[in-house]
C-alpha cells in the first residue's frame, strides 16, 4: 500500500501530501479503503482492458456454453466458430476453450470481490494505523495474486 504523499477527503476535510501514520486514523482507514478498491480495478484492468471487449467476451462464453448444454451439436454460434477459425480447432475444442477461459477470468473476479470487500470491512474495524496498513496490504496482495496466469484472448 501506498504510505507517503497521500490525498484523500474523509469526514469532509481534505488531507493533501501527508504520510500514512500522520492522517488521522479515520483518514488513514479512508486512504487504505481507497487503495484497496484502486487495486481491485487495476486486477481487472490487467485482464479485460475493455469494457466493450469485457461485453464480447460474456457474449461469447454464454454461447459457448449453450453449445455445450447441447452436446456440441446443431449450428455453431458465431462467436464459437470465430475462435474455431482463428485457431484451426474443431467447434467443440473452441469452446471448451472459451468456457475454460471464461470459468478463470469469472473466479478472478470472484476473488478479487470477496478480497475486497472483506479487505474494507476488515480495514474500518481496526483501531491503529500499523494493523490498518497490514489488513490492507494484505487485501492488495490477495487481489493482485487473484489474477496472475488469468489471460483473455
Amino acid at each position: 500500500m501506498k504510505t507517503t504523499s497521500l490525498s484523500i477527503i474523509s469526514a469532509g476535510q481534505q488531507f493533501a501530501g501527508f504520510e500514512f501514520d500522520q492522517l488521522p486514523l479515520h483518514a488513514a482507514i479512508v486512504a487504505a479503503c481507497e487503495q484497496i478498491d484502486e487495486s481491485a480495478d487495476a486486477a481487472r484492468l490487467s485482464i479485460m482492458v475493455d469494457p466493450l471487449r469485457a461485453m464480447e467476451y460474456e457474449s461469447t462464453a454464454r454461447e459457448a456454453k449453450a453449445f455445450a448444454v447441447l452436446a456440441f451439436q446443431g449450428e455453431v454460434p458465431p462467436t464459437v466458430q470465430s475462435w474455431a477459425d482463428a485457431c484451426g480447432i474443431t467447434p467443440q475444442a473452441a469452446a471448451e476453450s472459451i468456457i475454460l477461459k471464461a470459468d478463470a477470468w469469472d473466479a478472478a473476479l470472484y476473488a478479487i470481490r470477496d478480497a475486497r470487500l472483506k479487505g474494507k470491512e476488515t480495514v474500518k474495524k481496526l483501531l491503529d494505523h500499523y494493523a490498518v496498513l497490514l489488513a490492507a496490504d494484505a487485501a492488495i496482495d490477495i487481489i493482485q495474486k487473484s489474477v496472475e496466469g488469468v489471460e483473455i484472448s
